[in-house]
């Protein structure tokens, strides 16, 4: 008989669980609402369902869950991993590891929480749906079917995640964050999410594959980026949805280095008064924005008015920084040192000198400036291949 097995327990141990936790045979087993304290194994038992859940449970050791395996999670269930533990839910093509409401819907159980640091955590070849339904720590906006603390490490793969009650994944952070949990995200379907199919700080973004992953049917189907600071490389891959920052999301900061590569065909929306600047005063900081002329990158407003949000700015002199074959448009919404007057879709220098390579590129209605070029900076060449159309105050002001 295959059940719960745990590497410390006897046979007397075994019978006694049979005994006062389900019975034996092929009937389900209810898991108990105890901490995981030792290193245990989920076993696939039947065809169907294996286990219930039906309460929050604690994982202190190494919990594996085998291929296979599906679990059904009752209403207010939930797992926590914490720092001393880790979670292995490794299925394949043919044996999918599957958590479950015992309704399926958005919204039916908490979820699994990952606060674990644990090289060891991965969820492969796995479903997880109907999460979401409240969260593991009583602050409401942290709802999702998996959620990653800002400290812990998880690798996910080949896995759907859907149906949560808010977001498919979310990522701990406030907008300072310079971590990022997660070592992979890729070939995985996010779906029929009730909010975000992901919700992460910016530094996280680097992490996921781009279009071999998939986005559907979600309530907000973009990709949440809520700002944060990008510490080393970075780089924002082509989706099949776009991108959304809130916030400002910041490259390097002035005691760190940090760049990113926005690739080819990349959309990226902003929320009001959002941006992406490089840092002030980290002067080995960049921020690479090159499209081709068949896949232009797009920058511009969650709305398309004029003042949607703030603009790029470059404020180092990094010969890296670039843009081409972009459209960006919608910005001036506010300045990045609050001078009301030095607003624009491109900020060229701002609290610290910047410079930039630009070709190929249309600046399109901005509430002010199409580009600022600040005092502290050195004015730029802007080739015939750089496009301007209704910019309130004008296409290029270079600050004297």
């Amino acid at each position: 008989m295959k059940i719960i097995k745990n590497s410390a327990l006897s046979l007397v141990y075994v019978l006694l669980t049979c005994a006062f936790f389900f019975s034996c045979g092929n009937s389900l087993v209810t898991i108990p609402c105890s901490d995981v304290n030792s290193d245990t194994v989920w076993e696939n038992r039947n065809d169907g369902v294996d286990y219930v859940l039906n309460c929050v449970v604690t994982v202190n050791a190494r919990l594996t869950i085998e291929p296979g395996v599906v679990i059904e999670c009752k209403a207010n269930s939930g797992i926590i991993v914490e720092n001393g533990g880790a979670i292995v839910a490794v299925g394949n093509d043919d044996d999918k590891i599957e958590f479950i409401g015992e309704l399926d819907q958005q919204g039916v159980w908490k979820g699994i929480f990952i606060k674990s640091n644990n090289p060891l955590n991965q969820i492969s070849h796995c479903i997880i749906k109907n999460g979401g339904s409240s969260s593991l720590d009583g602050i409401s906006e942290n709802k999702a079917n998996i959620r990653v603390s800002n400290n812990a490490k998880l690798t996910i793969t080949n896995s759907v995640i859907s149906k949560s009650g808010k977001d498919g994944l979310r990522v701990d952070g406030i907008d300072a964050s310079e971590n990022n949990p997660l070592t992979t995200c890729a070939n995985n379907t996010f779906s029929n999410n009730q909010n975000y199919p992901v919700s992460v700080p910016s530094s996280c973004a680097t992490s996921f594959d781009g279009l071999s992953s998939i986005y559907e049917n979600n309530g907000i189907n973009k990709m949440h980026l809520r700002a944060g600071r990008m510490i080393g490389t970075h780089s924002w891959k082509k989706m099949n949805i776009p991108y959304l920052v809130e916030g400002i999301a910041m490259v390097g900061n002035s005691n760190n280095s940090g760049n990113l590569t926005i690739d080819p065909g990349v959309v990226v929306q902003f929320a009001g008064d959002a941006g992406l600047t490089t840092a002030d005063y980290s002067t080995n900081s960049w921020l690479r924005i090159v499209g081709t002329s068949d896949e232009r990158i797009t920058l511009t407003g969650e709305t398309l008015m004029p003042g949607a949000w703030k603009g790029v700015a470059f404020q180092s002199t990094h010969l890296n920084n670039e843009m081409a074959f972009v459209n960006i448009a919608c910005g001036g919404s506010s300045s990045y040192t609050g001078a009301t007057q030095k607003r624009a879709n491109i900020h060229v220098g701002a609290w610290s000198a910047g410079s930039l390579t630009i070709s190929e590129t249309n600046v399109s209605n901005s509430s002010a400036w199409g580009i600022w070029i600040n005092a502290n900076s050195a004015s730029i060449t802007i080739p015939p291949s750089v496009t301007f159309n209704n910019n309130a105050s004008g296409d290029v002001y270079d600050e004297p």
